[in-house]
């Protein structure tokens, strides 16, 4: 009966130590430390059997700084060529060309016409630069034309040429009276100027080349105006009114000094 007891016994203490190995260990929380931020929730309705990721590893994750990654050499060219474009843009617009400007020159007028030009002229904002005046004095349109020959060397020689000039059929008599034209040969004096011209003409071709005409009458005051730089619209805005007031009057385009 003793064997028996004792092989009872020995069984007992096998199976105890069989069960007792084949436990799992109670897991010791209290030597573990537990950070709030490492605890992680899951959502409501998750399946038990869904794997959950390890925590440490999220939070490994997260808490890791980003490496700034390098651009790649050609994403890099590609952003200052981008840089560079409005620049280069900028560089390659190319300047605003001045305005052309423009001279004219408008005469000559006398009073009456100048009076009305210089009421039209007011829309062309003119500067004081831009316009001048220049007075002339021009001989009158109704006046006589006298056709003369200048003296010569000496009182002998034109008194040999007044000798010449008769026996060719021309007549003439040296001027007596004082003034720039004393001394010179007076051979006709004509109310039209192509009366004038036919006289001169046959002087010439009977070898007499320095036959003149004059126009005898009182002089007239007849002005100029020259317009310089002006704009583009100034120049149209003259050209039109040149048109409207005075077209008989040529508005003469010239370059511009």
């Amino acid at each position: 009966m003793k064997w028996f007891f004792a092989a009872v016994l020995v069984l007992n203490l096998a199976a105890g130590g069989w069960i007792a190995l084949s436990k799992p260990p109670v897991a010791d929380f209290s030597a573990r430390e537990v950070s709030p931020q490492q605890v992680k929730l899951l959502p409501a309705g998750l399946p038990a059997s869904a794997p959950v990721a390890d925590p440490t590893a999220t939070l490994v994750e997260a808490s890791a700084p980003l490496a700034v990654q390098p651009a790649s050499a050609p994403a890099a060219q590609t952003l200052v060529a981008k840089a560079a474009a409005p620049a280069k843009a900028a560089a390659q617009v190319p300047a605003a060309k001045p305005a052309a400007l423009a001279c004219y020159r408008w005469g000559a007028l006398d009073d009456a016409q100048l009076s009305r030009v210089k009421r039209e002229l007011a829309p062309l904002r003119l500067k004081t630069s831009q316009m001048a005046e220049q007075r002339e004095e021009a001989p009158a349109a109704d006046g006589k034309r006298w056709v003369y020959y200048p003296p010569l060397a000496t009182q002998a020689e034109t008194q040999t040429l007044i000798a010449e000039l008769k026996g060719k059929g021309f007549d003439s008599y040296i001027v007596r009276t004082a003034g720039p034209r004393q001394g010179y040969l007076s051979l006709g004096l004509f109310g039209k100027a192509s009366a004038a011209e036919v006289l001169v003409a046959r002087l010439k071709a009977a070898g007499y080349p320095n036959a003149g005409v004059d126009v005898r009458g009182k002089a007239i005051q007849r002005v100029r105006l020259d317009f310089v730089r002006l704009e583009s619209w100034q120049a149209d805005k003259l050209r039109l009114a040149q048109q409207r007031l005075l077209p008989g009057v040529a508005l003469q385009g010239v370059p511009c000094r």
